[in-house]
């Protein structure tokens, strides 16, 4: 058969689909951010008519409404355990129908290997001459092949084409195909605060030439990435490809020259589906994604000399005790890849680990300081003291590595909000952090 005849034999409606590759009880991964959701809104249509019972969907951070926060889903139909949560998720959770998966994403591939799912459902490219559909900027993706006993595409031309060392996928290998042609993008990020760029200046001046950089999610991250332009010679490797480093690759201050792992080309594991981005990685060779138990390992990421990992907090107790996703007992995000980067950026020659994070929080109660004597109860400790080096606010930026409890005491509270200072002063002293 010809790859168009293999493919019209597999192609189907998201109906059809359903009703002939998913059964009950099937273990289905589902990835995260731009999802197949033609087909998994179809599964819970299913679910929700009884037609399927006992499904679980694997995944994270969900951008495409496919009712997962239905309140209407029995409670024996589906279950949704997700390793990095976004509004969705919360909602869902809110529900019952969402469960959380603490994960650190070097560990991944061993994630997906114990998983074992049914059946892993993923937006594809349409096939090429050689008959490989692509699943573009996908981290998870290529675990989620590997391990899992049947492949359903959704295809859609829109998505970009990538370099990965596991992300093709040959049509003799997909049991079906639906076709369904998505040109929504993300809006593009919202420009920098000016604690933002208050923080990001304090960052940007401890960043050498010839870096290797990995950046996270928000306005401080982007303050970052764009304040980077007058550095030279930078390198990515990053569980994220940002807009950020598109502008510096166009503009040559990233060409990865100095880099000591796989040196010559940006290394990601993902990049969120804007028009900047897509338009920049599509059949790049200059930007190489991999999965993300290559690109969070950590041996890997510290044998970058000069790693710069920059991510944020929510809150950070005085002997420096990180809370990067939970708000008290409510998971609101995950771990991410945040302790992989600090673990490998520490291990790095030369390299540093920043947390980046606005002094205090505003709530309907009023400002709270995000740095506190203690973290709110509940709240999960994402990363432990002992690994933190950079913390870094609007007020200044210090470094607790190796410092005993005292120091990072003093430390911390000299970079909070000026109106917390003499309480947690206090409180330190009253509670023996501080003498």
């Amino acid at each position: 058969m010809t790859i168009k005849e293999i493919y019209d034999s597999k192609l189907m409606s998201a109906e059809e689909c359903v009703k002939t590759q998913i059964k009950s009880g099937d273990k289905i991964f589902l990835g995260g951010l731009g999802v197949a959701d033609q087909v998994l809104k179809e599964v819970i249509k299913e679910v929700k008519a009884r037609s399927l019972k006992n499904i679980t969907f694997y995944g994270n951070l969900e951008l495409s409404d496919i009712g997962i926060d239905d309140p209407e889903i029995p409670a024996d139909g589906l279950r949704y355990e997700a390793f990095f949560y976004g509004g969705y998720e919360r909602t869902g959770a809110a529900n019952g129908i969402v469960t959380h998966v603490p994960l650190h994403l070097n560990r991944f591939e061993a994630y997906l290997s114990e998983l074992a799912p049914d059946v892993v459902v993923l937006p594809m490219t349409p096939p090429n001459a050689q008959g490989y559909c692509n699943i573009g900027p996908s981290g998870y993706g290529p675990s989620a092949l590997k391990h899992s006993k049947k492949i359903i595409a959704q295809i859609n031309k829109y998505i970009p084409r990538v370099y990965g060392s596991a992300h093709d996928v040959h049509v003799s290998d997909i049991a079906a195909f639906v076709e369904y042609d998505d040109a929504s993008l993300m809006a593009p990020s919202a420009e920098p605060s000016e604690t933002d760029k208050k923080i990001a200046d304090y960052i940007l001046e401890r960043i050498p030439d010839g870096a290797c950089i990995q950046l996270g999610i928000g306005g401080t991250a982007n303050a970052v990435g764009f304040g980077l332009k007058d550095k030279r010679h930078l390198g990515v490797h990053s569980e994220m490809y940002t807009d950020s480093m598109v502008y510096l690759q166009k503009l040559g201050v990233i060409d990865n020259s100095q880099k000591t792992f796989m040196p010559g080309r940006s290394v990601a594991g993902f990049a969120f589906n804007t028009a900047v981005s897509n338009e920049f990685i599509n059949e790049n060779p200059k930007v190489f994604f991999e999965p993300y138990h290559v690109v969070n390992g950590i041996q890997n990421i510290a044998a970058n000399d000069n790693m710069m990992s920059i991510n944020t907090a929510l809150s950070v107790d005085l002997t420096g005790q990180l809370c990067s996703e939970s708000i008290g007992m409510k998971q609101y995000s995950g771990s991410g890849g945040q302790v992989d980067y600090i673990r490998g950026a520490t291990l790095s020659k030369g390299g540093k680990s920043f947390i980046a994070m606005s002094s205090v929080a505003n709530t309907k109660n009023g400002p709270v300081s995000k740095i506190c004597l203690s973290l709110a109860p509940g709240s999960i400790v994402t990363t432990l003291r002992a690994e933190v080096m950079y913390v870094v606010t609007e007020y200044g930026c210090v470094n607790l590595q190796f410092c005993d409890v005292p120091t990072r005491a003093k430390k911390l509270i000299s970079i909070a909000h000026p109106a917390f200072r003499d309480e947690l002063t206090f409180e330190a002293k009253k509670y023996g952090l501080m003498y």
